[in-house]
């Protein structure tokens, strides 16, 4: 059987233990996610894997010689060069095919009666036609049109943004179809069409192995069936399950880990005790063998209890029931991007804002900031309110200042003593105050963000992709306070679970039109596939299932809602007495 076994007896980093004892067989069809926190190494060992780090102690047995691809952001050289022809890389013969094609078609320009050029090019076509050409073109179409980057094909690189880039360079390493695919964070600047556009391929077009690492726990659901759990100086832990059960299969081992981590030193603590109580008297000797005894027990290894973040946001009550109004306005800079015909955000609400490319987004954003007008008619935000804009990729700091040097840019000039505690809530060290933004990794920018935003008054929250980089006991962190934010929250987000867990309502964009929909992600998608009105709530905390929908659905798929409606209500009777 086709397998790539990977031993790392040890990894160092500045003379401190990185990985130890690892110890992962890759197999045949297997669907693997590496998770745990930001800090863990986690794309130390997916570089360890690939050959992009040899310094360790390690042993890699590839026998097969299987090909193995990394997810990496796409830098070109030659940034002139079109993203048809980025994408055409992944198939070299063909490329090299293409190439020999030119010269010899321009040989036949110059010498038309040339048989033997006629003959050589007739041959070379021949060739190229039987390594699927026309195939070649249309995986590139697919993938491309998959993840919605068609109308960028015939441009150049240097004309591309960086998510932009992020989608091409996933296009490229589904088209080169390795035995093994690493894929690291590959959700990550790419919008939630594409997300289960690269679920769905993953699930049911790609034949081969993979190894993912991401944030996106849903995603990780839908397309792992197995669960690799790395921890900072342990081995890795193995769970033959998705991530959801894995979680519940972890909490219920460390549970076990942490009652007989406590009970051998309730033990220890004894036996010491008892030890020092006759070391010096008539039992001296009882006391060295008990000692000896224990020295030679083999200890339980301290359980690994990760320290959890903590997210604050400094409320201002003055907030009136109706925060943002729109009536009969267009969108845009100079010309339309889409039209709201009546539209209000009320306090309390916490509004999913649907998007599947760049164009608007930011335009939206920036217009409800009061930093572009509407085009027309009317827009009012109540005088009160306070915005607090948390942007994904983190503009308000400046890359090139320390830590502490960006609180003072936002003119937070605090003691260090003040400045260590407030940022300890976010799990930084004091060492930390004088590394420059640069230097962070991307989840220790988003954390500063974070904490800088944290010292400014708001009632209304808007974030751009919010829990990117963020790992999931953060995630969970942030998503527990914002849903205590007594205020209004607007948020653009890709991760399903985070929507599904916060938004109360949505909007989004149809037929040049925003639109209300009520509840999270899974209601909306409902509505879509059944094809039912998006101001229908399914969900309704107060109102019992809407009759309405018995008329568009077929009797069984609506017993299968009803079913799940009852159920999800017994929940939340359950949670209310608790």
């Amino acid at each position: 059987m086709k397998h790539l076994k990977i031993k790392i007896n040890s990894l160092e980093f500045n003379w401190e233990i990185i990985l130890k004892n690892i110890d992962l067989t890759l197999n045949k069809s297997d669907k693997i996610s590496i998770v745990w926190s930001n800090w863990a190494w986690k794309t130390t060992l997916m570089k360890i894997l690939t050959w992009e780090i040899t310094a360790y102690d390690w042993n890699i047995d590839n026998v097969w010689n299987l090909t193995l691809w990394y997810l990496h952001q796409i830098y070109s050289d030659d940034e002139n060069k079109l993203v048809k022809q980025e994408l055409k890389e992944w198939m070299k013969d063909i490329v090299e095919m293409e190439r020999l094609l030119d010269i010899v078609e321009e040989k036949m320009n110059n010498e038309p009666n040339n048989i033997q050029v006629i003959e050589e090019y007739t041959s070379l076509l021949e060739q190229f036609n039987n390594i699927w050409w026309h195939d070649y073109n249309n995986r590139i179409h697919n993938v491309a049109n998959g993840i919605w980057i068609l109308e960028l094909l015939d441009r150049k690189l240097s004309e591309v943004s960086g998510w932009q880039r992020t989608k091409i360079a996933l296009a490229k390493v589904l088209l080169e179809s390795p035995d093994i695919l690493f894929l690291d964070e590959p959700t990550n600047f790419i919008d939630m069409t594409s997300v289960e556009w690269l679920e769905s391929f993953l699930q049911n077009k790609w034949k081969w192995w993979y190894v993912i690492i991401s944030h996106d726990r849903e995603f990780l659901d839908k397309t792992c069936s197995k669960t690799y759990e790395v921890q900072p100086k342990r081995w890795l832990t193995f769970y033959h399950t998705n991530y959801s059960w894995y979680l519940v299969e972890r909490d219920r081992i460390e549970k076990k880990k942490i009652e007989n981590y406590k009970r051998e030193q309730e033990f220890i603590e004894k036996e010491e005790k008892l030890i020092n109580r006759f070391r010096a008297w008539s039992r001296a000797g009882w006391a060295k063998s008990r000692e000896k005894s224990l020295d030679k027990m083999e200890k339980l290894e301290a359980p690994f209890i990760p320290r959890k973040p903590k997210f604050f946001f400094d409320f201002s009550w003055e907030l009136p029931e109706k925060v943002l109004s729109f009536k009969e306005v267009f969108i845009g800079r100079k010309e339309p991007l889409f039209f709201i015909n009546e539209l209000y955000l009320y306090r309390k609400q916490r509004i999913w804002i649907v998007w599947e490319n760049g164009v608007w987004k930011s335009t939206f954003l920036k217009t409800i900031m009061r930093e572009i007008e509407v085009l027309d008619w009317f827009y009012s935000r109540w005088k009160a309110v306070k915005v607090w804009y948390y942007s994904q990729m983190h503009e308000e700091l400046d890359k090139n200042k320390t830590v502490r040097e960006n609180f003072e840019k936002h003119w937070f000039s605090y003691p260090d003593q003040h400045l260590i505690w407030l940022l300890s809530h976010y799990l930084f060290e004091k060492a930390d105050l004088d590394k420059k933004v640069s230097d962070l990794s991307w989840w220790q920018t988003s954390k500063l963000l974070f904490a800088i935003l944290w010292q400014k008054e708001c009632n209304l929250l808007i974030l751009d992709e919010p829990t990117n980089h963020l790992d999931y006991d953060t995630r969970e962190s942030l998503e527990e306070s914002l849903k205590d934010f007594p205020g209004s929250l607007l948020f653009i987000s890709h991760d399903r679970y985070f929507v599904n867990k916060l938004a109360t309502n949505i909007w989004f964009i149809d037929n040049g039109e925003l639109s209300i929909s009520y509840w999270n992600y899974e209601d909306y998608r409902f509505k879509l596939e059944h094809n039912i009105e998006m101001d229908i709530n399914i969900f309704d905390e107060a109102a019992e299932l809407s009759l309405v929908l018995e008329e568009k659905l077929w009797e069984r798929e609506f017993k299968k809602l009803k079913d799940k409606f009852a159920r999800w209500k017994d929940k939340r009777r359950q949670k209310h007495r608790k």
